[in-house]
């Protein structure tokens, strides 16, 4: 896995036995064990398949990467893949962001397929979205490493507010840049990636969090924060946030998802 702020520099994946701690989070030393290789291996193994077999240059991949059932939720994290990236011809590369482990910031990430189910994931489920073909053709444009960095705002909240340009996470980076690329007349800036999702009807999830839990992630996870939410989320403990779900829901209602493919039937870690 290696930072896409490096990428032009050397286009070229780095290569390790090493993966992060938390889907999401870019920490540090958990060594893959032998099984968890194999299963990753299966799993990137039958995404490549169907990516390859869709036609697709340019698609989203959901993962599970702990599990959210208690706020309704399936997958947490999603990523586009692209098919010949710079310096990667004829393979799929994931490229997305995370969170620096220990650390409220964040930074872009390019990997291969089988790192991506690597690390230490509650469960090995995934789902593949196919953008229309348009859509495809600028997100290709958006992702390339000398432009990519343009909506990434690297102060990172795992909750962070779809409609506040304070605090970015992993799936809210997806969704800016695919409001970015949808756009008649792109801006490049997360404000008016933003207004284009409010103008467009985008929903977010809400999920619930309670005084306790919500006390108790504010002394331990600089990761989350609550002061980019409305006054009225922090009385009512009800937050909009940017879900797997809501982004896919968003694609579908704006006509631009060619195939939505799951296997939700892949064993747990």
């Amino acid at each position: 896995m290696i930072k896409l702020s490096t990428w032009a520099a050397c286009l070229m994946l780095a290569s390790t036995a090493t993966t992060a701690a938390y889907a999401g989070t870019a920490c540090k030393s958990h060594t893959a064990s032998a099984d968890e290789f194999y299963k990753a291996s299966r799993t990137a193994l039958s995404v490549a398949k169907k990516l390859d077999q869709s036609g697709a240059n340019v698609a989203l991949l959901a993962r599970v990467g702990s599990d959210l059932s208690r706020y309704g939720l399936h997958y947490s994290h999603v990523a586009f893949v692209v098919k010949n990236y710079p310096g990667r011809l004829g393979k799929w590369t994931v490229i997305h962001l995370l969170n620096e482990c220990n650390k409220p910031t964040s930074s872009l990430y390019a990997q291969g397929l089988m790192n991506f189910f690597m690390d230490n994931l509650y469960s090995q489920a995934y789902q593949i979205t196919i953008p229309d073909e348009p859509l495809q053709v600028r997100l290709a444009q958006s992702l390339k490493p000398a432009v990519v960095e343009r909506l990434h705002g690297n102060q990172y909240s795992m909750i962070a507010y779809p409609y506040s340009s304070l605090y970015q996470n992993s799936n809210q980076w997806v969704l800016e840049m695919l409001a970015d690329a949808d756009k008649p007349t792109p801006r490049h800036t997360r404000q008016s990636a933003q207004d284009f999702l409010r103008r467009t009807g985008y929903r977010p999830s809400i999920i619930a969090i309670d005084p306790l839990a919500r006390f108790g992630a504010s002394l331990t996870n600089a990761a989350i924060r609550f002061n980019d939410h409305p006054d009225t989320e922090n009385r009512s403990r009800h937050y909009a946030i940017v879900s797997v779900d809501s982004v896919v829901a968003y694609l579908q209602r704006r006509g631009h998802v060619q195939v939505l493919q799951t296997d939700t039937q892949r064993r747990k870690n």
